[in-house]
């Protein structure tokens, strides 16, 4: 098979989960959810209000500590419901924030066991990161998260306010809600994951070849161009294999197959890193490549011609078309330039029956 170097960049890391959840759940179910973590936010003003009557609740400087953490919460609650749905970044920004308050506001509090009690909040901060955010960043969570709660059992053993034992149970109900619950929530989202990518990638690939088939290209030169924030020019070689139907009916499919996929493993090898390589049907192949320079694409269309199949056959060859256009133009259509591309392989294929192809 050819190499994978020249496909649709898929998914991948922390990032690529973070879209692939947010387009997976759609704008509806992204308001429901925004609006969701907005109330559980602005709850915990209701909830420290509850706590500071509490006897072993914060006391002076704490309280005031305390007060604006909650304070905040309904804050960023509000902005929760108010605001579109936040970037990667901000969500990030959100846990940092929100793992920040839950380490700080336990210390508030008089009672060892409360202490602990508000600790095991932070589990809900790692089912957020897990569900959205990916591995990386919820290890890190995990790792503060089990750091705080660690810290507060060994400050109230050292205290003597409670001993190992006394605490036991509360540290396993966190290793559980903590730790394992969103590990295993991103080991599920991880799984799914992978299975869109797979049939993502199944749907962008011709499977004989291995190379991308038209719906891949589209998806390819989409996020080619995208990622170039100056214009560029895209060029678009079209390439028809010779005499293919003389071949499948002289030495059969099998033969005509055999060829297909040389002819991919050739394209795959004599283009340069980036360029977007492809099999659009029949024994119709394309290569799209993203240059700076007009003069750059002759190089590039001389690599495929002097780089014929190898096959048994002494009368197979390439004919090659090619159009380009800079993405800045007014009129730029990546299936106009395809159509272009087609019409001078015509051309060229009209004027010529030898091995080589030209660039018109």
């Amino acid at each position: 098979m050819p190499s994978n170097r020249k496909s649709v960049a898929g998914l991948s890391g922390s990032p690529g989960q973070y879209r692939f959840i947010t387009r997976a759940l759609g704008r509806r179910s992204l308001k429901h959810l925004k609006v969701a973590i907005g109330l559980l936010c602005m709850s915990m003003l209701a909830l420290g209000t509850i706590v500071e009557m509490h006897p072993l609740g914060p006391q002076g400087t704490g309280r005031m500590i305390h007060e604006l953490l909650t304070a905040s919460s309904f804050l960023v609650g509000v902005c929760w419901i108010v605001r579109p749905w936040p970037s990667r970044r901000m969500a990030i920004v959100f846990v940092v924030w929100a793992d920040l308050a839950m380490a700080i506001s336990p210390w508030t509090y008089a009672g060892a066991t409360m202490r602990l009690s508000a600790a095991m909040y932070m589990g809900l901060i790692g089912v957020f990161a897990a569900f959205l955010l990916g591995w990386r960043i919820l290890a890190a969570h995990c790792v503060f998260a089990s750091a705080v709660f660690a810290s507060i059992t060994v400050w109230n053993i050292h205290t003597g306010a409670a001993t190992f034992l006394d605490q036991f149970f509360y540290n396993a109900a966190a290793l559980t809600t903590m730790v394992l619950l969103p590990i295993l929530i991103q080991a599920v989202i991880e799984a799914a994951w992978r299975s869109a990518r797979a049939t993502a990638s199944a749907a962008n690939r011709d499977p004989l070849t291995g190379l991308l088939n038209r719906r891949g290209v589209l998806t390819a030169i989409e996020l080619a161009v995208r990622a170039r924030k100056a214009p560029v020019l895209v060029s678009v070689a079209v390439i028809d294999i010779d005499y293919f139907k003389d071949l499948n009916d002289t030495y059969g499919h099998e033969a005509g197959d055999a060829t297909l996929r040389t002819t991919a493993e050739m394209l795959s090898t004599n283009i340069r890193d980036g360029d977007i390589a492809a099999r659009i049907g029949g024994d119709e192949f394309m290569v799209v490549a993203l240059v700076d320079r007009a003069e750059d694409i002759d190089g590039i269309i001389q690599r495929i011609r002097h780089a014929q199949p190898a096959t048994d056959s002494p009368n197979v060859s390439i004919s090659i078309g090619v159009a380009w256009s800079s993405t800045d133009t007014a009129d730029f259509n990546f299936e106009s330039l395809t159509r272009q591309a087609d019409f001078r392989l015509y051309e060229a294929k009209r004027a010529r029956s030898s091995r080589a192809g030209s660039l018109t």
